[in-house]
């Protein structure tokens, strides 16, 4: 059997079996408190040391997040761009191994009640001004790390043209507007870097779906949209899809069915 996989391609549970991804794995659930006996497994899980403002750990990521590590061979100072970072553990563990993270989020990431708080002072005229950053910078804290947070849609980027030797996105383009994920994935390639590296994971489907999942034909246009190329070898097929999804509910732990696998591909822009 050929032990060489590529790069560009789908989750692939033996992985989660591997030591370099266990010790991904098991890294981030011991800066999250995660209890010993959950540390083995791959189901969502937070940080529960905060009431109110938690850092994520979500079940397919657990596969996502340590691709993104092998895969993205960051150098040290490199300046990376987590585009649609959300609470996730990964950009804080970055940051405590000394890479420059700068995260953008559509959303300040405050608790509905923060939120519907702070609409509510703009909507009355109210003159206070917003941090938006406050709960990053709280979950940072935790962590003993600082991040450069930025609330703003990753189809619009607030940044100048090459500025990142790194920008990745996990699991964020299926969830944009029909058209805004092309719009990002072209923001995404601007601010990189020439000579630059872009990873993306995306939700993924060998066939058309109701909700919205990517198929290798959908993955193949966002890589001609972006003007980068493929890294290395890739492989979508998956020859058995009801067992693959079964295989994805026992590893994951999910409490529903898998409908959808991951797909994760690594991009160049030409020096």
């Amino acid at each position: 059997m050929n032990s060489i996989k590529p790069i560009n391609r789908r989750i692939t549970v033996e992985d989660l079996e591997t030591p370099e991804w266990k010790d991904i794995v098991l890294e981030m659930h011991s800066m999250m408190k995660v209890p010993r006996e959950k540390m083995h497994k791959f189901a969502y899980c937070t940080d529960r040391r905060g009431l109110v403002y938690r850092a994520e750990f979500e079940s397919f990521k657990h596969w996502e997040y340590p691709w993104l590590i092998k895969h993205g061979e960051f150098r040290p100072g490199a300046k990376i761009l987590d585009c649609g970072c959300g609470r996730g553990i990964l950009q804080f563990y970055l940051a405590r191994k000394g890479y420059n993270i700068i995260s953008v989020d559509i959303s300040t990431l405050k608790t509905h009640q923060v939120q519907g708080f702070w609409n509510l002072m703009r909507k009355s005229g109210v003159p206070v001004t917003e941090d938006q950053a406050s709960a990053m910078n709280g979950i940072a804290r935790r962590y003993d790390v600082s991040i450069d947070f930025r609330v703003a849609n990753i189809a619009k980027l607030p940044f100048e043209d090459e500025a990142f030797d790194y920008v990745y996105s996990v699991s964020v383009l299926e969830h944009m507007a029909e058209g805004e994920d092309v719009m990002a994935i072209k923001e995404m390639s601007r601010v990189l870097k020439k000579g630059g590296t872009m990873l993306v994971t995306v939700d993924f489907s060998p066939v058309k779906m109701e909700r919205k999942a990517y198929i290798k034909e959908d993955i193949f246009k966002l890589i001609s949209a972006s003007g980068l190329y493929f890294d290395n070898m890739y492989d979508f097929e998956i020859q058995d899809w009801r067992k693959h999804l079964a295989e994805l509910d026992l590893a994951f732990s999910k409490k529903n069915k898998c409908q959808v696998s991951s797909a994760a591909f690594v991009l160049k822009k030409t020096a």
